[in-house]
C-alpha cells in the first residue's frame, strides 16, 4: 500500500475549481482485494458527479465504478460488480495549480455472482488524492480510497485516475464600493470662462462647446426636451414622450423603418416589407376557384398582375403566398386545397416573369379566415391568397 501511495503523489491532478459549480469526471483504476474475500485483483472504470460548495466542505461527490468478469481465487466463476457511493471532499492547497485532498463517505457494494461469503454490502471509505489544473476547462485527478465492508469487515484497496471537467461557472462577485468623501466646496471667482454668457458661479455646465445656445445655467438647450442636446440631435422635433437614441432620433424598436409612435404593428418580423402604418405589406387577392379546381378564372388576373409590377419595381423583394379557403369540407382536403391555388399564383406570377426563388407558397386551409364561414359572403372572402412580401 505504501508503494501505491507514493505512485499516487507524484501523478498529476486536478485543482479545486471553486469558481464552477459541477464537476463531472470519468475515472479509470484498479481494485486489490484484502482480508477473505477470495476475488482477484480487478479492473474498473466509473463516473463522477461533484457539486463544489462554499463551506466546510469543498465537494458533495456522487459516484460509480464498475469491475466487469471479476475472477474468483478458488473457482472457476466470475461476477461483475458494480458500487455506488458519495463522498464529502476537502481540498488543501500546495501550489498555485496543484492540491491535496482528502474524502470520507459510504457506499453500496453490488455483486451480480454472490460466492464465498461475497454479498451485497454497505461499505464505508476514506481516502486521499491529488487534483492538478490543466487548462480552466479540463484537468487530472488521482486518488487512492480504502473501503471497509459492513459485512465480514472486508476490505477493499482502490486507485483511480479521472478526467475532470467542470462546468455551471459561478457570478463574479460584487466589489465592494466605499463611498467617497463629498469634496470640500470650491469657490469659483466672477468670470465667464467658456464665453456662453453666464458667469462661473451660476454655471452649472462649465465646459459648454463655444456658439451654442444655453439657458440660465449655463447648459445647452435641449429643445424638444428628448434629453439629447440641441448641438447633437440630429432628429430637433422629435415629439414630447416618445423614446430617442442618442442623436435624439426616435426608436424604431421592430427595425421595419416606421418609427415606434407611428408604428401599428411594433413587432414586424425581421426582412417583412410594411406599409406605412408598419404592418406588413399584404395584397389580398379573392381569386374565387371553381370546385375541385384550381384555375384561376381570367377577370382575378388584373389583380395578380399588380403582385408582378410590385415585385418587378421592388427587384430585392420576395412574396409570400398564403393560400385560404373557406370552412367547408375537412381540415384535410381544404389545407390541400389552399395550396394548390397558391401554387397556381405562384404559376401565373412565373408566367409574368417573376422568377421561382423570388416565390415561396403555402397552403394555410380553413385556419385563417378573415370573415365570418357562417354567410355565403364572409365565405367568398375567405376564399382568397394573400401576398405577404420579405426582402
Amino acid at each position: 500500500m505504501k508503494k501505491i501511495l507514493t505512485s499516487v503523489l507524484l501523478l498529476s491532478s486536478l485543482a479545486f475549481a471553486s469558481n464552477y459549480k459541477y464537476e463531472i469526471t470519468p475515472t479509470i483504476g484498479g481494485v486489490i482485494p484484502e482480508g477473505n474475500l477470495d476475488l482477484s485483483n480487478q479492473l474498473s472504470y466509473g463516473l463522477r458527479f461533484g457539486i463544489n460548495l462554499d463551506s466546510v466542505i469543498d465537494q458533495i461527490e456522487f459516484g460509480f465504478e464498475r469491475s466487469d468478469n471479476v475472477d474468483y481465487d478458488n473457482s472457476t466463476a466470475n461476477t461483475d460488480i458494480n458500487r455506488y457511493f458519495v463522498n464529502a471532499i476537502k481540498y488543501y492547497p500546495l501550489r498555485d495549480k496543484l492540491s491535496l485532498y482528502s474524502l470520507v463517505g459510504v457506499g453500496y457494494e453490488s455483486i451480480k455472482n454472490e460466492m464465498f461469503n461475497n454479498d451485497d454490502s454497505g461499505f464505508f471509505n476514506y481516502g486521499l488524492g491529488l487534483k492538478y489544473k490543466v487548462a480552466d476547462n479540463f484537468s487530472l485527478r488521482a486518488e487512492v480510497r480504502h473501503a471497509i465492508k459492513f459485512d465480514h469487515g472486508d476490505n477493499n484497496l482502490f486507485y483511480t485516475i479521472g478526467f475532470a471537467i467542470p462546468f455551471g461557472k459561478k457570478a463574479e462577485p460584487i466589489a465592494k464600493v466605499e463611498p467617497k468623501p463629498a469634496p470640500a466646496p470650491v469657490i469659483v471667482p466672477i468670470g465667464d470662462d467658456d464665453k456662453d454668457g453666464v458667469n462661473n458661479n451660476n454655471d452649472i455646465c462649465p465646459n459648454t462647446p463655444m456658439g451654442v445656445k444655453v439657458d440660465e445655467k449655463g447648459c445647452e438647450l435641449d429643445s424638444d426636451h428628448d434629453g439629447v442636446v440641441n448641438s447633437r440631435d440630429i432628429c430637433p422635433n422629435t415629439p414630447a414622450g416618445v423614446k430617442v437614441d442618442a442623436k435624439g432620433c426616435e426608436l424604431d424598436s421592430d427595425a421595419d423603418g416606421i418609427v415606434n409612435s407611428q408604428d401599428l404593428c411594433p413587432n414586424t418580423p425581421v426582412g417583412n416589407v410594411v406599409n406605412s402604418d408598419g404592418c406588413v405589406k399584404v395584397i389580398h387577392l379573392h381569386v374565387t376557384f371553381d370546385t375541385n379546381k384550381a384555375d384561376i378564372p381570367s377577370e382575378y388576373m388584373m389583380q395578380i398582375r399588380k403582385v408582378a409590377d410590385f415585385m418587378n419595381l421592388n427587384p430585392d423583394y420576395k412574396v409570400i403566398l398564403e393560400g385560404n379557403t373557406d370552412s367547408r369540407g375537412s381540415e384535410k382536403y381544404n389545407m390541400k386545397l389552399s395550396l394548390m391555388r397558391a401554387n397556381a399564383v405562384s404559376d401565373a406570377l412565373e408566367n409574368l416573369g417573376i422568377k421561382s426563388d423570388r416565390i415561396t407558397a403555402k397552403g394555410l386551409g380553413e385556419l385563417n379566415p378573415i370573415e365570418s364561414n357562417s354567410n355565403k359572403e364572409g365565405r367568398a372572402q375567405n376564399r382568397r391568397v394573400d401576398a405577404k412580401f420579405t426582402k
